[in-house]
């Protein structure tokens, strides 16, 4: 409300300005997901009033989905979706709040708005400006954006009596919000230039949309358990953020030490409100604890594991000295990996991958294992040809797949620009340029 008084003073549309509340619908649809087992791509939970505590309804009772959900079970789930920010918080242990849904939320609410623009109308919840004869002036609802933004801002629809109660409760505390935004917008102004144009009509909200599920993907999705060594380590939250929105994904483990700065349990509570089928169960062990003695639950039964874990290379430090290092963090991985999950992918993502991975293999055939089942992940070698192939010639991305042999460090990188027909236009000297920057994207 504060943002769109002020875009008004200035003569500009404040229909521009949304307050993105995706997350509650993400983790409306999520919850209703988990207790009734309905298809998550089938769920579309309207949320609406605004986004904080009791500003928060969601319209259970408008889910074809949620019908099977007993009435005394009902208020639960509301405190549910209402508290769910607070949860997460909590299961971090105040070292951090809900980034990664929050992240995949505002991913989801960016689509609607682009999708729109580029002429497919899209509908998505928002907490928007409203038009005038409304119960407040300010609300959140289903909204369609289309080329120019915000097209309409729909009506609630039918409520059931449970949820007309909850909206006096919800209005009473948003009107108390939205005058504190207004005052403060009357305290201060914008600096620049002025809007021309003069305030848009707003039309009266009509009935919300039904919804539309994604239409079902010709392959059926996998079902498998995936675990995530160092997931709450920088690589490790967002790779685990992708695995949970994978749809061949149904269990993801998080597991990390005691001592990673945000706990591996908090990244797991925060990566369950994703509106994805997968299951997020957290794991964490002091750094004296030995995999192969604790990680039988979390690994039994995975069908691969990617392990971003182990130090970075600090300055001064020799490819040797990091391999004394990583190569025992490792090790204790791939151990009970070896005893837990044997049958399972290993995706090593531990540097110096050139030896770390070779070193893994003997000990897998020392053990009478397939050794082909460690893999050492160098697919940010291939991303970043193909990025740098379509920088220089204007070829879609998508049109590119530049093989990327030999190893994962400096001069062990070898991208065969020949076999690209998109790298056919680049010179020689291009070509030489090119090889150096992939081998050397890392440090820059």
């Amino acid at each position: 409300p504060a943002m769109c008084e002020l875009y008004k003073q200035w003569g500009l549309d404040p229909g521009k300005i949304c307050g993105v509340t995706t997350l509650d619908i993400v983790r409306a649809n999520k919850f209703v997901h988990e207790l009734t087992g309905v298809d998550v791509d089938e769920i579309d939970v309207p949320v609406v009033g605004g986004h904080a505590g009791a500003t928060i309804l969601p319209l259970f009772s408008q889910v074809p989905a949620a019908r099977s959900i007993p009435s005394d079970q009902i208020p639960a789930l509301d405190k549910h979706v209402q508290d769910a920010g607070t949860d997460v918080v909590n299961a971090k242990g105040g070292k951090g709040s809900a980034t990664l849904s929050m992240a995949y939320a505002g991913a989801k609410f960016g689509n609607a708005v682009l999708c729109g623009l580029a002429g497919i109308e899209t509908t998505e919840c928002a907490y928007v400006i409203r038009s005038t004869g409304e119960q407040l002036p300010y609300m959140a609802s289903k909204v369609t954006f289309g080329q120019q933004g915000v097209k309409e801002a729909h009506a609630f629809g039918s409520m059931n009596s449970y949820e007309q109660e909850r909206l006096k409760e919800c209005f009473a505390q948003l009107k108390e919000e939205i005058d504190a935004g207004i005052a403060y917008a009357s305290t201060v102004e914008l600096c620049g230039v002025k809007g021309s144009h003069a305030m848009p009509m707003i039309p009266k909200p009509s009935a919300p949309p039904a919804y539309k599920p994604a239409s079902a993907s010709s392959n059926a999705p996998g079902n498998f358990k995936v675990c995530v060594c160092g997931g709450a380590g920088g690589i490790g939250q967002p790779l685990c953020m992708l695995m949970a929105q994978n749809p061949h994904v149904s269990e993801l483990c998080v597991f990390d030490l005691t001592l990673a700065m945000v706990p591996a349990a908090g990244v797991a509570a925060d990566l369950s409100h994703l509106e994805r089928k997968s299951k997020v169960t957290g794991y964490a062990l002091d750094k004296d604890d030995k995999p192969v003695d604790k990680l039988q639950e979390c690994l039994t039964g995975c069908h691969l594991v990617l392990v971003p874990a182990g130090m970075p290379r600090k300055p001064g430090m020799t490819r040797a000295d990091l391999l004394g290092v990583n190569a025992g963090i490792a090790k204790n991985i791939v151990e009970a990996c070896a005893k837990f999950c044997p049958d399972a992918v290993l995706g090593l993502i531990v540097n110096p991958v050139n030896s770390v991975v070779p070193a893994m293999c003997e000990l897998y055939k020392k053990a009478g294992l397939d050794p082909r089942k460690i893999c050492g992940v160098t697919s940010l070698d291939i991303v970043r040809a193909n990025k740098f192939v379509h920088e220089l010639t204007g070829v879609p991305v998508d049109k590119i797949d530049v093989p990327v042999i030999g190893g994962h460090a400096g001069a062990t990188i070898l991208p065969l620009f020949s076999q690209v027909p998109a790298a056919a236009s680049l010179s020689p000297e291009q070509i030489t340029a090119l090889d150096k920057h992939v081998q050397d994207a890392g440090t820059d």
